[in-house]
């Protein structure tokens, strides 16, 4: 990589000897990498990072000593303006985070999405703390801006829906990769090292070592990179999970550290619904807060370490009693046995019943937000459908990339669905709020362009220009394929405990103790997350509930 290529770290100090030694500290270990440029006030940084742009490389961290105020603006929102994917320090002394106006700065900034942390500027040489922060910045910048060689491709048209998903499989699995337009010249490049002559007309995917896979199937692709889709030799185990969202994922952990046989069963991506989202601030022990995909990934690998099996990229379609226990029927044709299942399906969002927006799903329309569809929006109008707290975070992540970005309400206001924390932070990045107004149409020529708009209250309709349209709203719970014996809500939320003997059970509960507050109305089989009736939507209470489970699961096999 040439010096001009290089990515750059760019450092702002006022103080001259403060600021050579943050520049040496980072040049002792990042300088075979990346640029490390300095100014000493705003008006040089904000034309340092004018000339960034200009020269046509990457600013992938900005450290600053003071927010700045160029032309109104903060240097952290200028940089982000110019470089969206740029993650952004405040530089702080040692013990600093008690001054209160720098700790009012810092949380000012971070209230309003202009900052991610604050960094303690280093002390000593090397200073390994100061670094962790460092490396940490740049591999969550290195991870959303794909700018060195990936491991996958995906060749594929932008608006074909299954090359949506088969790059929405990856993202949200944690599998880096890159996209080409099967036309350009970077992608005939990579075709023929791969072997491949013709233009595709449907999706290829190559992996490092050169295998391509024309437009695999879901599990396909799984195997391809090393994942398990099968449901092992032995098809037996103490505890079946149906879901990897984090409910899943949490009994998962628990269950196999605590000795039990424990085969986790996900029909899509790790992380379910929660994989999705580009940031969560409010996970406890996260402070700059972290994605979706990586806190599953985490999970994931936790539950992996401790012995947990995996099928990945299969379906659980039907579950009945068997001896001792129950079988998960799992597709096309395979069954498992075992003592206690934990149902954690979690649910789907809601799909628009608009005529005419069907034939855009992944080609416009798209279902959840990650981090992968918002880089598409680069100066196009964005508008996202949903008062919660993914939709604010979807729109918060969009309005990086997109030329705007509109927030649609059904009801009156955000107040009683979304975290304070998050309406302030759209109202401080200009992300346009329109309540009382639904999308009734839309169309374009083979991708969405313009969707129409509907006034609850005056009936008054029109067009809007659209070059993404986000659907975030209300939720399904994916329960249907369950026996009739497990009751459920007329929603199709999975009933629980004393809630479940409340609402009929009481009827048909077959044993003299009552049950498990988690679980359903078979004995031994259990339900976490938001597939259950009363639970509370985040992803927090979603991993309780599924460690919690795990005692329960515990003493309903010592009683079988």
């Amino acid at each position: 990589m040439s010096s001009v290529a290089q990515p750059v770290i760019l450092v702002v100090a006022r103080d001259p000897r403060v600021r050579a030694a943050i520049v040496a500290e980072l040049e002792r270990r990042y300088a075979a990498d990346y640029g490390i440029e300095q100014a000493d006030d705003d008006a040089a940084a904000a034309t340092r990072i004018d000339d960034i742009a200009a020269r046509g490389a990457h600013l992938a961290l900005i450290l600053a000593d003071r927010a700045g105020d160029v032309d109104g603006r903060s240097l952290f929102a200028r940089a982000r303006t110019r470089f969206p994917d740029v993650r952004r320090g405040r530089l702080i002394e040692w013990g600093q985070w008690g001054d209160a106006a720098v700790r009012d700065e810092i949380l000012s900034l971070m209230g309003a999405g202009e900052l991610e942390y604050y960094v303690i500027r280093p002390w000593h040489s090397p200073d390994e703390y100061f670094h962790r922060t460092i490396t940490e910045f740049l591999l969550e910048w290195e991870r959303s801006i794909g700018l060195r060689p990936r491991e996958v491709a995906v060749i594929g048209r932008a608006g074909l829906p299954r090359t949506h998903e088969l790059r929405s499989l990856l993202a949200r699995g944690g599998v880096p990769h890159e996209w080409l337009e099967p036309e350009t010249d970077a992608a005939r490049t990579r075709l023929a090292a791969a072997g491949v002559g013709e233009v595709p007309d449907r999706p290829i995917v190559v992996m490092l070592d050169g295998r391509v896979l024309r437009d695999p199937g879901n599990a396909e692709l799984a195997e391809a990179y090393g994942l398990t889709t099968s449901l092992g030799d032995d098809p037996s185990a103490d505890v079946v999970v149906v879901g990897a969202g984090p409910g899943g994922l949490a009994a998962g952990v628990y269950a196999a550290s605590e000795g039990l046989e424990v085969l986790i069963v996900e029909r899509e991506s790790i992380g379910g619904q929660a994989g999705s989202s580009s940031l969560i601030r409010n996970y406890l022990g996260f402070s700059r807060g972290i994605s979706g995909s990586e806190l599953a990934q985490r999970a994931y690998q936790q539950a992996w370490v401790f012995g947990a099996r995996f099928a990945h990229a299969r379906e659980a379609v039907a579950m009945e009693a068997g001896e001792s226990g129950f079988v998960v029927h799992v597709a096309p044709e395979d069954a498992i046995r075992c003592r206690a299942i934990v149902l954690a399906t979690g649910v789907s969002y809601r799909r628009l019943d608009v005529a005419g927006l069907e034939a855009f799903e992944g080609a416009g329309v798209y279902y959840g937000a990650s981090a992968m569809e918002a880089q598409w929006m680069v100066g196009r109008p964005v508008f996202v459908i949903g008062g919660g707290n993914s939709a604010g975070q979807a729109a918060l992540h969009l309005a990086r990339y997109a030329a705007s970005v509109t927030l649609l309400v059904r009801g009156s206001g955000l107040a009683e669905s979304m975290s304070q924390y998050l309406i302030d932070q759209l109202a401080a990045q200009g992300v346009e709020v329109r309540t009382r107004v639904e999308v009734v149409g839309g169309g374009g020529d083979g991708v969405l362009e313009r969707i129409r708009l509907r006034d609850r209250d005056t009936g008054v309709e029109v067009d809007e220009a659209c070059g993404g349209l986000f659907v975030l709203i209300g939720a399904a719970p994916r329960t249907g394929w369950l026996p009739e014996g497990i009751l459920r809500d007329r929603w199709g939320y999975v009933l629980t405990g004393p809630d479940m003997i409340a609402q009929g059970g009481a009827e048909t509960w077959p044993l003299e103790r009552d049950p498990f507050p988690l679980e359903t109305s078979v004995p031994g089989i259990f339900a976490v997350g938001d597939a259950r009736r009363g639970s509370v939507k985040r992803v927090a209470s979603a991993v309780g509930e599924g460690s919690v489970v795990v005692a329960a699961v515990h003493a309903h096999l010592a009683t079988s």
